[in-house]
C-alpha cells in the first residue's frame, strides 16, 4: 500500500485473478487505512481502497472459491469507513503516521534475541538488564518471585507505571495513584536514556507477582528493548534499523524521520471525551484547568476533535520534532515513526513467509520462529480474574466510548475470546466477539492514537487502518475492519 499525494492504494494479490489500478481522490482523506490482501506468489497488483471509485478491472476465472477476495464488498467497506468517519468530521487526513504499535516490532526484537542468542524465556530480565534488580517488592514490601522474559512479552510484568488515558483513576493502585501525584507535583528524575528509565522504574514496587495477571503497560516493551541492547551492543534504534526496518524496504520508518518529509506530518488528534484522563498527569495546574473546559466546552458543542494540542511534527512523547537527531531517549513503546506505505510493506512480511518481495528476488526478513511465536497464544483468555480489574465483555474485540463499564475497571485489559501470544492480541474465539469464523486464529494490536491492524496468517490477509485520533477506544474501528475486510473473503 503506497499512501500519498491524497491517494490511497491499496495491494491485492489473487492467483487467476488480476486487478488494474483503482484510483481515487477524495477531498478528505482517512490519516491511513491500508488493506493487504496477500495469497500466493507475490504477484501484487495495485487496487484503491477509498470512495469515489472509477474502477477499472480485467478478470479471470479463479479456480476455487478460496482463491480470493470480493472487490465490490472491499469498496463498499472503504466508502463506508468514509462516510461515517472522514465525511463527518470523525478523522482526518495526512500524508505521515505516528505508529503506536512500536511494542509489536520491539516483541520482533526479542524474538530474534532468543532465536540467534539462545536465550530461554524463562531467563529472568535481571540477568539480561544489568541495572534491572534480582529481587522485586510489591507494595508492602514482600519479595516477590523474578521477572522473566515472557512477562515483558505479554504485559504480565505487574508494573506500577499507569496511564490514566489507559486506565482509568479509580482503577488505580496505591502505588500507581503515588507515581501520578508525584509525577504531578514534579517530584523525581526525568530520565535522559532507555537505560536511565528502567533503572528509575526498577525502584518503584510491583502492584502483583510476575504472571499473575494481564495488565497493559509499556515498561515491559522498555525491558525487553534494554535486553536487545545489551545482547547486540548497539542502541534499540539502531537494532531495528539494521534488522527489520532496512531488510524489509522500509525506508521511513523508524525513531526518527528525515526533514525532508515534515511537511507531510499529521497532528495528533484528541476526542473531547479523552481531555480529562490526558488532564490527570499534568504539571500545571493552569494547564489541567484548561485541558477539562475545552473537553466539555467541545462536548457540549458536538465537536467531534480537538486538533491544536499536538501540532504536526510533534514528538511521540517526548517534546522534540520527530527529525530532531539529537534525540537520544528512544521509546521502543511508543516511539516508532513511519508511513502508511512502510507499515504496509511489514504486513507483506508478516503474510508473505517472513520475506520482502523484490521485483526479482525474495530477501528472508523474519524467520518462521519469530513468525510462529506472534501468532500462538500463550496466555489464557483475556478476561477476569486473570485480566486485573477487566470488566467482563463480550460482542466486541475490546470495550469503547459508550460501552458500559464501570469506572472502578480497566477497560483496556478486557479482550474477550482472545489470549496473548509473544507480541500480540490472538483471537481464538471469533464466535464470541461476533466475528465470521474465518477470523480465528488472526492476531491483532493497535496503538493510542489509533492505528490498528490485524494479520491472520491462516488466510494469508492482512489490514491496517492509521490515523492520528486519541484515543483508539473512541469509536470501534478494529471491529468493524476484522469484520468487513473476512466478509470481503470468497
Amino acid at each position: 500500500v503506497e499512501y500519498a499525494e491524497r491517494v490511497m492504494w491499496a495491494n491485492l494479490s489473487v492467483p487467476g485473478h488480476r486487478v488494474n489500478r483503482v484510483s481515487t481522490t477524495a477531498a478528505a482523506v482517512l490519516a491511513g487505512a491500508c488493506i493487504a490482501w496477500i495469497v500466493g506468489l507475490f504477484q501484487w497488483a495495485p487496487a484503491v481502497l477509498l470512495p469515489r471509485l472509477r474502477v477499472r478491472t480485467a478478470a479471470t476465472p479463479r479456480s476455487s472459491p478460496t482463491d480470493g477476495i470480493n472487490i465490490d464488498k472491499l469498496a463498499l467497506l472503504a466508502k463506508d469507513f468514509d462516510t461515517r468517519y472522514v465525511q463527518t468530521g470523525r478523522v482526518k487526513g495526512g500524508l505521515l503516521a505516528v505508529v503506536h504499535c512500536g511494542k509489536v516490532f520491539t516483541a520482533i526484537a526479542g524474538l530474534q534475541l532468543c532465536e540467534e542468542k539462545g536465550i530461554s524465556l524463562e531467563t529472568p530480565i535481571s540477568a539480561l538488564v544489568p541495572e534491572w534488580p534480582a529481587k522485586l517488592r510489591d507494595e508492602s514490601g514482600k519479595v516477590l518471585p523474578p521477572l522473566l522474559l515472557k512477562h515483558c512479552l505479554t504485559h504480565t510484568g505487574g508494573f506500577s507505571k499507569a496511564l490514566p488515558t489507559v486506565h482509568p483513576l479509580p482503577s488505580l493502585r496505591e502505588a500507581e495513584l503515588q507515581r501520578i501525584k508525584d509525577q504531578i507535583r514534579g517530584q523525581g528524575r526525568t530520565p535522559q536514556t532507555l537505560r536511565e528509565a528502567v533503572e528509575l522504574e526498577g525502584q518503584h514496587p510491583q502492584i502483583f507477582s510476575p504472571g499473575r495477571h494481564f495488565n497493559y503497560c509499556g515498561v515491559g516493551s522498555q525491558l525487553v528493548a534494554r535486553a536487545v541492547e545489551e545482547a547486540f551492543g548497539m542502541n534499540i534504534a539502531e537494532y531495528m534499523q539494521q534488522r527489520i526496518f532496512k531488510p524489509a524496504s522500509m525506508d521511513n520508518m523508524g525513531f526518527v524521520i528525515d526533514e525532508l518529509l515534515s511537511k507531510n506530518c499529521v497532528s495528533t488528534d484528541y476526542h473531547p471525551w479523552v481531555l480529562p484522563a490526558v488532564a490527570a498527569t499534568i504539571p500545571s495546574r493552569w494547564r489541567r484547568m484548561r485541558l477539562r473546559i475545552t473537553g466539555l466546552w467541545c462536548q457540549l458543542c458536538g465537536q467531534k476533535l480537538v486538533d491544536n494540542i499536538r501540532p504536526a511534527g510533534s514528538g511521540v512523547i517526548l517534546p522534540t520534532k520527530l527529525w530532531d537527531r539529537s534525540l537520544k531517549f528512544f521509546h521502543p513503546d511508543a516511539g516508532l515513526v513511519g508511513t502508511g506505505a512502510d507499515f504496509v510493506k511489514w504486513l507483506q512480511v508478516m503474510t508473505g513467509n517472513g520475506e520482502q518481495a523484490e521485483a526479482d528476488r525474495c530477501q528472508k526478513v523474519l524467520s518462521q520462529f519469530v513468525l510462529d511465536s506472534l501468532a500462538t497464544p500463550i496466555t489464557p483468555e483475556l478476561q477476569p480474574p486473570f485480566a486485573l480489574d477487566a470488566p467482563l465483555t463480550s460482542n466486541r474485540l475490546f470495550p469503547v466510548r459508550g460501552d458500559p463499564v464501570q469506572r472502578s475497571h480497566r477497560p483496556f485489559n478486557s479482550f474477550p475470546g482472545q489470549q496473548f501470544s509473544l507480541g500480540g492480541c490472538v483471537i481464538t474465539n471469533p464466535e464470541k466477539i461476533g466475528l465470521p469464523k474465518r477470523a480465528e486464529g488472526t492476531w491483532h494490536w493497535m496503538g493510542f492514537a489509533s492505528t490498528y491492524f490485524f494479520v491472520n496468517p491462516r488466510e494469508k490477509l492482512s489490514a491496517c487502518f492509521l490515523t492520528q485520533l486519541v484515543s483508539h477506544r473512541t469509536y470501534p474501528i478494529l471491529d468493524e475492519l476484522v469484520t468487513g475486510v473476512h466478509e470481503s473473503l470468497t
